[in-house]
This record gives structure tokens, sequence and C-alpha cells, in this order.
């Protein structure tokens, strides 16, 4: 999808190495690290779910004891950041308050859970437990599943789980709202029936499936919540027996989950849970079984004149015949009947196999076909049958029922089949769980979509429908354009890069809340009256979305050409609105394609046209991809920041948090490219909180975020915590995207960049060269995130000291860098660096001074003479002037170094010890060892603190310190001071 990997800025990581030592060369971890451009951009969006779970509420219920003594009262503060907003439910295992997340801005709600609920676990086991399974659960994305944020213990020991906050009503409530049709109430169970699925493709088996722990949101969507219960796999409370375990009175009349032996709610419960066996994934469909069977007949499908005997029969699996008088159809009961059998392995073998048969409406295709028949059969007829047969097939006609007719050829069986095809012919490992990934969010869309075009068309019905429901039509009608687009891209042929992209680009499918959405269908500008003029921009707006479909696949250079040929003739037409969308469509393409000049001069004009046409958003967009183009793309970061108030300013107007996110971002790319860490990181944390609330814990663009996140951590000497920012992106990306995607090896690049930081050079070295293999095989020889893959391995071998191999990698980069990019971006100055640090361990000093003075040279132009990186290159050419016997102009190059860096790093940051050795050995070199150890002790402290007494250059740092007091003389070695590599924010 339009994942878009941005251009190397400093490498995977800068900075020096020096040599510190008599013996052998110090060397430094990088000072920065390459910003990670954010792979999507603008370009990613996803339905906003900020809902989450309800606790089930039924009839009023004693309150049941909390133990503990925090108080959930309205205003309370838990947990240090969750202030309590009101009470939402109370049931057997705890309660559910609706809170305020002060942290993460937001509204959330928490789940407090009674310390006694599971009396076969203790405290520590119970916490333990419930984290494990939270975060399977917060691994587990898919629109019918509520998102869990949190897991921990309050003061009083109580376990609590953060959830979404869901505006809604459990499925029990939506049932007895209104009358239902069998077609309704069948339908939302289904969603329900594919978030459980999707569970159980997870690992996780919920034990407790009811209708209190479905939520219907005021969205229309429906999520499965209350996970409490779940547990991975098929875990058994205890040993199965024949004998089934003492209920007590009413158990099977109660809608609320029993504590004690028997966990659960038995009314709901399979017979193998009743006899205290294990639980998997049947017994979850038998209790959807039960609960389906209720809301369709209105009856529980077990019952006996006593508790007892109706307790035998849910053993037994005897099912009460249905009601004589329903119109439920009968495939519908033959199939309940079969996921209610009580032998667990005559039910269907899965949730996703049960969902599958009751979507087919075996009925529905009798009568298609009985209808075809008769049409047939009155073709041959006389002229007045015929006219007849017109008159009633008029009559059959439905209304609003059956608009998934409206999906065939976008998401039926057939392009699922043709997709499935596709994917498993890549003959890649992971094609087959891609498929099912993508197939179940493309389910999980289209159901929304149909439930949402079923309501629109029923208030387009209306005498006099409003201007909301005509708006809502005409955008759930652009998505279904849109995702054809999409499937189609999908089911052409295999294509691994459609294979490695598929779930992140469903993900960023445009959003069908928006849709529903007041605020956002009235802040798009409407279209023309006059009909003919209307028709004509109808038909360019959708070649216009299918541009934005085709970015969001990743197919740039695909949509580029037409975009170009298509901006002509919507220019031509003169719609404002679409004028301003298609110029930003195509400015995005161009930045993409790595034009980026093009595309500042395009975005330009679409804030210019975007703001005749009072589009807002559009307006916020525009300016958010010109600050990219000015600053982030094209290094021209006092300008980029001159243009700052303009798009904050249109950010606020346009209040879109998305929007917002990614302005953001790419303000933070500029902070971090500017030397100004601090600021970058305050603005990464700030994005990923937007992003999680905005967009789901496993979206790409929160990936992108906790990527850049670690970026400036690493600027700020925080190794560790880069690393295992790195590695949570690194995680997720492997697991949503697959092995091979570019965007992986962002990541192991990264990664590589932080173990190269800790002193582990050898694993550094692995990294680097799986990301390269990566890069090599999908973005081709020439592109410039290879040349930044060779810079990095470079660095690793020039710190393993194989530095002819890293010449001749530098070598090839520099090449590459120069022939794609301008003659003064700061990437050349990272390779010039890394080039100088090659010669240096070769012992050709004189060419060395040469590459790094031309680095210095140009990292003073474009990023300003107190940037940290420019420090970074003064170290380093201090240790070749030191090398080369020129001590005082060695001595001055460390001095403006230290100075700078005092300037502009942490007091504590690490990076200041590398001109502070440089400083001290010069003086040792000059036999001045009382000022050589000050300086080196003063380096030594300043590691020790930042780094941990275990890190290399903490010994090695000791080492010369011993050494210096034994007043050696030193003795030059003649290898490098500085490296500079890449790791990546990403925009």
């Amino acid at each position: 999808m339009s994942e878009e990997e941005p251009r190397a800025k400093g490498d995977s990581g800068t900075g020096p190495l020096e040599d510190a030592t008599v013996v052998r060369p110090q060397p430094s971890p990088p000072a920065r690290t390459r910003l990670d451009a954010d792979e999507l951009g603008e370009a990613a969006t996803q339905v906003r779910s900020i809902a989450t779970p309800l606790f089930p509420t039924g009839p009023s219920t004693p309150d049941p004891p909390r133990s503990g003594s925090v108080s959930t009262a309205p205003g309370q503060t838990l947990a240090g950041r969750y202030t309590v907003l009101s009470r939402l439910g109370q049931g057997g295992m705890g309660e559910v308050v609706a809170v305020y997340d002060s942290r993460l801005d937001r509204r959330v709600a928490l789940k407090l859970l009674r310390r006694d609920w599971d009396p076969g676990l203790s405290q520590h086991d119970l916490e333990t437990r419930m984290l494990r399974e939270a975060q399977a659960m917060a691994r587990l994305s898919h629109p019918n599943v509520v998102a869990i944020y949190d897991v921990g213990t309050l003061e009083d020991g109580a376990i609590f789980i953060a959830m979404e906050m869901v505006e809604g009503q459990t499925l029990r409530r939506w049932s007895e709202q209104a009358p239902r049709t069998w077609r309704e109430t069948l339908d939302v169970y289904l969603e329900a029936g594919r978030g459980l699925a999707a569970a159980h493709e997870a690992g996780l088996v919920h034990r407790d499936f009811k209708p209190e722990n479905v939520l219907v949101g005021r969205d229309g969507r429906v999520r499965v919540t209350d996970f409490g219960l779940a547990r991975a796999g098929t875990s058994s409370p205890g040993v199965p027996s024949n004998t089934p375990l003492p209920l007590p009175p009413g158990a099977l009349d109660s809608p609320l989950t029993l504590q004690g032996t028997l966990l659960g709610t038995p009314r709901y419960m399979a017979p193998e849970l009743l006899r205290a066996g294990p639980a998997d994934a049947r017994s979850d469909l038998f209790a959807f079984c039960v609960a389906l069977y209720e809301a369709l007949y209105q009856q529980h499908p077990f019952s006996g004149a006593t508790q007892a005997e109706s307790t035998q029969a849910q053993l037994e699996g005897r099912v009460k015949p249905p009601p004589a008088n329903t119109d439920v159809p009968g495939w519908v009961e033959r199939m309940l009947v079969r996921g209610l059998r009580a032998d667990p392995t005559q039910r269907p073998a899965s949730m996703r196999k049960l969902v599958a048969a009751l979507e087919v409406d075996l009925d529905a295709r009798r009568r298609a076909r009985r209808r075809k028949a008769a049409l047939v059969a009155l073709v041959t007829c006389l002229a007045g049958l015929t006219l007849w047969s017109g008159m009633l097939y008029r009559e059959q006609k439905p209304g609003c029922t059956g608009l998934e007719r409206r999906l065939t050829g976008t998401w039926d069986e057939t392009v699922k089949a043709r997709m499935k095809r596709a994917f498993l012919g890549t003959r890649l490992p992971y094609a087959q769980d891609t498929f099912t990934r993508t197939a179940s969010l493309l389910d999980g869309y289209t159901g929304t979509w149909v439930r949402m075009r079923t309501e629109a068309c029923e208030a387009m019905r209306q005498p006099s429908p409003g201007k909301l429901d005509v708006l809502k039509v005409d955008c759930l009608e652009r998505r279904r354009a849109q995702l054809r687009e999409l499937t189609e891209l999908f089911s052409r042929a295999p294509d691994r890069d459609n294979l490695s992209k598929a779930v992140q680009v469903v993900q960023s499918l445009p959003p069908l809340g928006a849709c529903a959405d007041a605020k956002a269908l009235t802040a798009t500008v409407p279209l023309p009256d006059e009909p003919s003029l209307r028709a004509t921009v109808e038909t360019l707006r959708a070649q216009v979305d299918r541009l934005e479909t085709l970015r969001l696949a990743g197919r740039y250079r695909e949509a580029l050409a037409p975009g170009e040929e298509l901006l002509p003739r919507v220019e031509q037409v003169g719609y404002g609105p679409l004028v301003a969308q298609t110029l930003y469509e195509v400015a995005s393409l161009k930045d993409l394609a790595g034009d980026y000049a093009a595309a500042e001069a395009l975005a330009r004009r679409a804030i210019t046209v975007a703001a005749r046409s009072k589009a807002l958003v559009l307006i916020a967009k525009a300016w958010s991809l010109l600050f990219r183009e000015v600053g982030w793309r094209q290094a021209r970061y006092q300008e980029a920041q001159g243009l700052t108030l303009a798009m904050e300013s249109a950010m606020e107007v346009a209040d879109d948090d998305e929007t917002r996110s990614d302005s953001l971002n790419d303000q933070a790319i500029a902070f971090q490219e500017m030397g100004r860490y601090e600021e970058a990181r305050a603005a990464y944390e700030r994005v990923l909180e937007l992003r999680r609330v905005v967009l789901g814990a496993e979206h790409p663009k929160v990936i992108a975020a906790l990527n850049n996140l670690g970026v400036a951590l690493g600027a700020l000497g925080k190794y560790e915590e880069a690393r295992a920012r790195y590695e949570q992106a690194l995680e997720l990306r492997r697991k949503m995207l697959g092995p091979d995607n570019p965007l992986v090896a962002n990541s192991y690049s990264n990664l590589g960049t932080a173990f190269g930081q800790l002193g582990n050079h050898e694993k550094a070295r692995e990294l680097y060269e799986h990301a390269l293999a990566i890069r090599k095989n999908a973005l081709g020889l020439e592109h410039p995130d290879v040349a930044t893959s060779r810079n990095n391995l470079a660095v690793a071998l020039n710190d393993l000291g194989r530095y002819e191999e890293a010449l001749k990698l530098l070598e090839d980069a520099l090449a590459l860098r120069e022939k794609v990019l301008k003659p003064e971006h700061p990437d050349i100055a990272n390779t010039l660096n890394n080039l100088g640090s090659a010669l240096r361990g070769l012992g050709r000093y004189e060419e060395a001074r040469r590459h790094i003075e031309r680095a210095l040279a140009l990292r003073e132009k474009v990023l300003g003479a107190d940037h940290p990186d420019v420090a970074s290159t003064l170290n380093d050419l201090g240790e070749v002037l030191r090398l080369m016997k020129k001590p005082a102009e060695a001595r001055a190059r460390h001095q403006r170094a230290l100075a700078i860096q005092e300037k502009a790093l942490e007091p504590g940051h690490p990076d200041l010890a590398i001109s502070l050795n440089g400083l001290g050995n010069v003086a040792r070199d000059l036999g001045k060892y009382d000022e050589a150890r000050t300086r080196y002790e003063r380096a030594l402290a300043l590691r020790e603190k930042a780094l941990g007494p275990e890190h290399p250059l903490v010994a090695e740092s000791r080492d010369t310190v011993a050494r210096t007091l034994e007043r050696t003389h030193p003795g030059g070695t003649g290898k490098r001071s500085e490296k500079t590599i890449l790791a990546v924010p990403i925009p």
C-alpha cells in the first residue's frame, strides 16, 4: 500500500568513532539515527473507532462487593492516570467504569476485576494470566473485536483492564429494544461470529460468549468483548468428568457469569464445560448457537420441567423444536441444531465455517432458481403473459433489502476465490495467512457497508430525505467504487508486492465511519447543481478516487501517468474542489515517486485552490504535504519552519486528528533533522498517542510512530529505549506485512543501528545485511534506500575492522547517492563521512581528510554551523588531523565540536564523550597526561551513566584512563574515529 519508505536522512544513525586509547581505536555510538520517513504519509486512513466494551448490564442486581478499598466514585483517580467519570455496569467478576485517561487524552472503559473471581488462582497468577491474555487481545486487530489498551493493578491490588470505549448497547438490549426480523438478527450475530472466529484464529478461546458480552455501537458496528475468561489454546479449569458439576438454583435462567469451580455462564455452556472439561473453539461455537437460537426463536434451546431436566437436555444436546409460527428458514434451524450437538466433534469444525454456512441463504437461491425458470417459460408464452410476468416481477422487486448484491464483482465469493488464487500463486510461505487476514478485514468492511447502505436506502425512501441522507449515499457509493478498484488489483495475478502490502492496504481504506459522521459529511463541498456539469464531475471524481486507491496500494508509478493526464481535463471543467483534490493526489504521487520539486509546486497550487473551495481538511493536508516537501524531502529546514504557523492554523480549522498526527510527524522529522531531538521526541510521542486513538494499535501509521520515537530516543542517547521501540515496530511489521516488505527492511536497519550503538557490531552487521537483501529484491539496485543499506552495512564492517569491504560498499553508496540526489543533500555528507572513517582505518589519512572536509562543508551549509552532526564531522576530522601529526588543528576541531554538543545536547548525552576523548588523545600525544586524564575521566563518567557499566565503550574508557595513569606513551593506530549511519522516522 502506500507505504512510503522515506529517503535517507543521515542514514541509520550517524556518529563518530574516536581513537581513544594508545593501543586500539575506541568507537563511539552513532550521534543520530536516520529518519524512517512515515511510510504512509498522509495516504493511510482507517475507520475511526475509539469505542469500547461496556460491561454486561442485565436486569438490576445487588452490587457484589469489591475487595479492596479503592473508590470508583466519579472524580476519583485510579492507577495515577484514570479519572472516573461514571459507572457503566457491574457483574460477577467486578465492575466497569468510564474513565478519562489523562496520559493519552481520551475516554476509555476500565474493567475492575474482583480479586476472588477465580479462586483457583493466586493474585499473582491471576494478574500474570490476565496480563498475558490482555497482550494477546491487544495483538488481535479485528473490526468485530473490542480493542484492549492496558492492563495492571490498582492501589488495592485489584486488576484492571483498559478497553476502547464503545458508545452503544449490549446485543441483548439491542434485541429487546425493538422488534427485529430474523434477517436483521442473523446479520448482527454473524458480525459477532466473525469477531469470535478471528479470536480463535489468534489462539484465544472466549469461554463466556453471550449477548451481554457483545456490543452494538452507535455506528452499527458489532464487537465481541469481555474476554475476561479467555484462555489461550484449549485450557481446562479441571479434569473432565462424566458427572456434571452442581449448579446453584436458577443458574440456567441467569445471564450472569458464575465464579468458583465452574467459570462462565451455564445457560450458554457447552456440555463438556458443564462437566469441567476442556474449552476450545467448538465450546464457543456452542455458546454462539445458544445465543442465536434464543434471539431468533425467543426461547432457550434446552428446556425441562426442572433445572435438572433442562441441564440434562443441554448435556445430551436435545434441542427444543422452534415455535410453529416462526418465519426463520429451516436451513438456519438445521445449522443451529448442528452447532448445539453434545459431541463437539459433530459440530461445525470452526466458527469461520459456521459463519460461512449461515451466510448462504439457501431459500434465496431456490427462489432465484424458480424465478429464472419461470421467466424462461414466460418468455415463450403469449404477449399478455409476458406483460403479466413483468408486473409480477415489479411486485416481487425488493425495496432496501438484499443490498449486498451491490457488492457483486466487488467482494463476493467469486472475487474472494480469485484473490485467494492470486495470493497463493505467489508461493510465499505467508500467503495463506495473509489471505485469511485480508479476507477477514474485507468481510468486516463490506458487512458494515451493507448495513450502512441499507439504512441510507431506507432514509432516502422517506417522503423528504434530508441533505445528510443524500451525502451519506454518495459517500458510501464512492467507498464501494474504491473498494472495487482494490479487490480487482489484488485479484489480477500473483504479485508479491500486493501480498506483502495487502493487510496494510485494507487497514488503510477510506473509513466508512466518515459516511455516518455529520461533521465529516457537511465538511465535504457539495457537487454542482447543474445536471450535466454534475455528471461530468462525478465521472472525473471516480477517476481521481482511483488514483487514491492506487496510491494506497503502493502503485505510485502506475497511478502517476493517468494522474498527469487527468489533471488538465479536471482543470478544464473548472470545479474547484475536484481540481484541488486532483492537484493533491498528483502531488502525493510525485512525492512518492521521488520528484520532490514537482510535488512542492503542485502542493502550493492545491492549497490555493482548496482555500477558494473551502475544502478545510484538504487545505490542511496540502499544507502538511508542502511542509514535507520543503523540509524533510528537500532539507530546507529553516524555510519549512516558516510554514509552521500557517500549517498549524489549517490543522486547527480542519480539526481532523489523523491529518493533525501526520502534520505533527512531519514537524517532528524537521526537529530531528535540525538536531532538536527533545522537541522531536515530544512530538513523536504525541503522534503515537493520536494515532493509537484514531487508528488502532496495529495500524501501519502507529508502527511508523513507534519507529520514529525510537529514532528520537537514539539521538538523545537513550539506546536501550530506542532498541525497545524498534523491536516493537519490527514485530508488528513482520506480523502485519510479512517478512519481505521494504518497511520491514527499515525496521531491521534501525534495529541494527541500535545494536551498533549498544556495542554489538556483529549483530548490527547481520541486521544490516538482512535489510539490504530485502531492499535490493523489493526496490531494485538504484533506489536511494539501497544506498542507505550499503552505507549502514559499511559502518558495521568498519566497526569490525573490515575496512576494505567497508570502503567498496561506501564507494558504491556514494556513486548512487550522487546520481539520484541533489548535490547538497545531507545523505551525501553521511557517506563522505563514512568514507573518511574507512580510509582512516586503512591509514590513508590525506584521502580521509579530503572526504571529511567535504562532508563538513555540506553539513554546515545545509544543517547550519551548530548542528550536532557538524560536531560529529568535526570530531572525525580532528582525529584524522591528530594522526597526521597536526595536534593544534586537531585540538581546535575537537574544542569546537564539544562547544556545539554542550549547546545542542542534553548535559549527560554520551556523544559528549567523543569530543572529550578526542581532546584527551591530543593532550596525551603532547605529553600532557594530567589534562588527558581529566578529559578521559569525564568521558568515562558520562558513558557509565548513559550506557551502563557493561557497555563496551565504558570498558574501553576505563582502559584508556588506566593507561593514562600509567603514563604510557600512546602512539597512533591509524584507525577510524567516526561513522555515519542512518536510522529512520516516518512521516
